[in-house]
C-alpha cells in the first residue's frame, strides 16, 4: 500500500481526450491533456495553460510544502526559543507567532523595487529571502489559543503537534482535521467525531480507534467501510450493527468477553489485533472510490462535490480540479490543502481567498499573485509577509493606478525575460515558482511523501537536500519492555521519561495531555514515535491517484476464489457474469483488494 506516485502510470497520462489538446510536459516529456472545460477556466482567469502536467506541477508545488519536520531555533526578533519549518541553515529571519503576527516589524521595509533587467522568479528570490518567515504557519493568539506547535491550523484550540486543519479542539499528532475534538493520532477526520485514536477517513465517529474509512461509528475497534455501527470490533463492510466480531453477530455478553480477551488496553493486544485485521481488508469488496452525495466528479474521499475531477480528500468541491486536502474550493485548480475559495489556482493552502495565484500560506486574500505569508490583502504581486496591504509589488506600495499600469508590463516581462532552471525547464507567467528555489530540500518537503526519490536523483532532477535533521537517539531513560504492561498501571511519571522508537530508534515523550487521553481510552503507550506513527498510516492510505480499472465482479465467485456474491441481482450484470464496468480508482490493478464499480458494491454491501 505505499503512498508514492508516478508521473508515468496513472490515467491521465495515457489517456487522450480528443475533444482537448495534447500536451507535451517540458519537464517529465510525457503526454498530458488540456481539456476544453480547462480552457475556460484559464481563459476566465486569465492565466496561461500550463507547460507542466498536473503531476510536475503537484511535485513542483509540494516542493515548496514542509508540514512535519520541524527544528528548534531561536526567534531572530525576541530571541525566544521555539520550534520552526525552518532549519538554523535558511538565510532568512525567522520570527515566532507573536512577533510576526505583532506591530514590531514592518513587511514594507523590506520593499524593492521590481527590475526590468532580472527575471521575475530571481528578483523573487532575492527579495524572499530577507523576508522574515512565520516559524509556523498558524493563527495561535490570534483565532487559536494554545496551538503553538500547530501547522498550517487555525481557529482551533489546545491542540498540539497537529498538521493542517481548523474547527478542532484537543487535538494531537494529527494530520488533516476538520471540526472535531480529542482526536489523537488520526489522518483525515473530516467532521463531528470526538475522542478518536489512530483512525483514518473518519466522519460522525465517537469513542473509537483504529476504524478507517467509516463513517457514524461508536465505541468500535478496529473496523474498515462500516456505517451507522455500535460495539464493533475487527469487522468490514457492516452497515447497522451491534455486537459484531470478525462480521459475526454475538450477543452483548459475548461480545464484551472476546474484547477482555484480546486485552487491547496493551501492547501485544493491539500488536495481535492489527496482524489479525489485516487480512480481513483483503476478503471483502471495496467501493472503487469513496464519494458520497457526488455528482460528475473523479477522485477519492469526495463528499457532496459536483463537477470536479481529480479531487482528493475534498468537501463540498465544485467546478474544481486537481485538489487534495480541501473544504469547500469552487471553481478552482491545482491546489494542496485550502478552505472555503473561490477561483484560485497554482496555489499552497490560500484560505478563504478569492483570485489568489501561485500562493503559499496566504490566507483572506483577492486579486494576488506570487505571494508567501501575505494575510488579509487585495492587490499583490510577488510579495511575502504583508498583512492588511494593498497594491503592493515586491513589498512596495503603489497607488491604485500605478499598480495597474505596471503589473501588465511585469507579466510581458516574464515572458520576454523568462527564468530557466537547471533543467532548462522555462518559466513565465502563469508557472508557479520553481522548485530549485524552495527554501525546503526535497527531503524536507511533501513532495518526498507523494514522489520518494533518493538524494542522487533529487539532486539531478535540480531539487536541494537537507543534510540536518534535529532528532536525538540513545537518549531514552525508560525501556520500553520495562513499561508496564495495562495502561491503567502506568504512572504519571511517565511523562518525565524518554522513550525510544522501536522501529527508528527516534527519542519521544509522552505528553500530560496524551496520558489522559490514552488513560481514558484506554489505550498503552505507544512504541513507536509520532513520525513513523503517521507514517503507517500514510502507507495505509490509498495515493491521490488514478488509475483505469475494471469492476472486479465475477458473478458467483471472485477469479482468485476469494470473495463470493451474496446479492443474486447485480444491476450491471447478471449473477453468473462478469461485471463490464470500467471506472477510475486509487487503487493500481496490480493491487490485492477486491475493487467493485458502485452498482456491485452496492449490491453486495449496502
Amino acid at each position: 500500500m505505499a503512498n508514492s506516485e508516478t508521473h508515468s502510470t496513472s490515467s491521465f497520462d495515457e489517456a487522450q481526450d480528443k475533444s482537448g489538446q495534447a500536451k507535451i510536459c517540458q519537464n517529465c516529456k510525457q503526454a498530458f491533456t488540456i481539456e476544453p472545460d480547462d480552457f475556460s477556466f484559464y481563459e476566465k482567469l486569465k492565466v496561461p495553460p500550463p507547460t507542466f502536467c498536473p503531476q510536475c506541477r503537484k511535485q513542483r508545488r509540494l516542493s515548496w510544502r514542509n508540514d512535519i519536520n520541524l527544528y528548534s531555533r531561536k526567534c531572530d526578533l525576541c530571541k525566544k526559543s521555539i520550534i520552526s519549518l525552518y532549519s538554523t541553515d535558511k538565510p532568512f529571519p525567522v520570527y515566532c507567532q507573536k512577533c510576526w503576527w505583532g506591530d514590531g516589524w514592518d513587511p514594507k521595509q523590506y520593499a524593492q523595487e521590481y527590475d526590468f533587467a532580472k527575471p521575475f522568479f530571481m528578483q523573487f528570490k532575492e527579495f524572499h529571502n530577507r523576508v522574515p518567515a512565520l516559524a509556523m504557519v498558524n493563527d495561535d493568539g490570534i483565532a487559536s489559543v494554545n496551538c503553538e506547535y500547530t501547522q498550517d491550523f487555525s481557529f482551533a484550540k489546545n491542540c498540539y503537534m497537529c498538521f493542517i486543519g481548523w474547527k478542532v479542539e484537543d487535538c494531537m499528532y494529527d494530520h488533516y482535521l476538520i471540526d472535531g475534538k480529542a482526536i489523537v493520532d488520526s489522518l483525515s477526520s473530516i467532521g463531528e467525531c470526538e475522542y478518536l485514536y489512530d483512525t483514518i477517513q473518519t466522519q460522525k465517529c465517537y469513542q473509537c480507534r483504529n476504524v478507517y474509512d467509516s463513517i457514524s461509528l461508536s465505541d468500535c475497534s478496529f473496523c474498515y467501510d462500516c456505517r451507522d455501527c455500535t460495539d464493533c470490533f475487527m469487522s468490514v463492510g457492516l452497515r447497522h450493527k451491534r455486537y459484531c466480531f470478525k462480521n459475526e453477530q454475538y450477543t452483548k455478553e459475548e461480545y464484551e468477553k472476546i474484547l477482555r480477551e484480546y486485552k487491547l488496553n496493551t501492547w501485544a493486544g493491539v500488536m495481535r489485533a492489527k496482524k489479525e485485521f489485516e487480512p480481513m481488508l483483503y476478503k471483502y469488496p471495496r467501493r472503487f472510490a469513496i464519494m458520497r452525495n457526488c455528482v460528475n466528479c473523479t477522485g477519492d474521499a469526495l463528499i457532496n462535490g459536483k463537477n470536479s475531477k481529480h479531487c482528493f480528500n475534498v468537501q463540498r468541491p465544485e467546478d474544481s480540479k486537481w485538489i487534495e486536502n480541501s473544504d469547500t474550493p469552487k471553481d478552482c485548480y491545482d491546489l494542496s490543502v485550502g478552505g472555503e475559495l473561490n477561483q484560485c489556482y497554482e496555489g499552497i493552502t490560500p484560505d478563504h481567498s478569492y483570485h489568489s495565484f501561485f500562493s503559499i500560506y496566504s490566507w483572506k486574500n483577492s486579486e494576488v499573485a506570487y505571494v508567501d505569508g501575505c494575510h488579509s490583502s487585495e492587490n499583490l504581486f510577488g510579495c511575502a509577509g504583508l498583512k492588511k496591504a494593498k497594491y503592493c509589488i515586491l513589498n512596495k506600495e503603489y497607488s491604485k493606478e500605478e499598480y495597474e499600469d505596471i503589473i501588465p508590463k511585469i507579466k510581458k516581462h516574464m515572458s520576454d525575460m523568462p527564468y530557466k532552471d537547471k533543467q532548462g525547464n522555462v518559466y513565465a507567467f502563469g508557472e508557479f515558482f520553481p522548485s530549485e528555489l524552495s527554501p525546503f530540500g526535497y527531503n524536507e518537503s511533501v513532495a518526498q511523501d507523494h514522489f520518494p526519490l533518493a538524494k542522487e536523483d533529487a539532486l539531478q532532477h535540480g531539487f536541494s537536500w537537507q543534510d540536518i535533521f534535529q532528532r536525538t537517539t540513545g537518549k531514552e531513560t525508560k525501556k520500553l519492555e520495562d513499561l508496564p504492561e495495562s495502561i491503567t498501571d502506568v504512572s504519571d511519571t511517565i511523562v518525565n521519561e524518554v522513550l525510544g522508537c522501536e522501529k527508528c530508534n527516534r527519542n519521544y515523550r509522552i505528553t500530560p495531555a496524551e496520558l489522559t487521553f490514552l488513560k481514558r481510552m484506554k489505550i498503552p503507550i505507544p512504541h513507536y514515535c509520532f513520525y513513523c506513527r503517521l507514517e503507517e498510516r500514510f502507507k495505509f492510505r490509498n495515493p491521490y491517484q488514478l488509475w483505469h480499472r475494471t469492476c472486479d465482479c465475477s458473478g458467483r465467485s471472485l477469479k482468485n476464489g476469494v470473495y463470493a456474491n451474496t446479492a443474486t441481482v447485480h444491476q450491471s450484470h447478471s449473477f453468473d457474469k462478469t461485471c463490464p464496468n470500467e471506472f477510475e480508482t486509487t487503487y493500481a490493478p496490480d493491487r490485492k483488494e477486491i475493487v467493485y464499480c458502485e452498482q456491485c458494491y452496492q449490491a453486495e454491501v449496502v
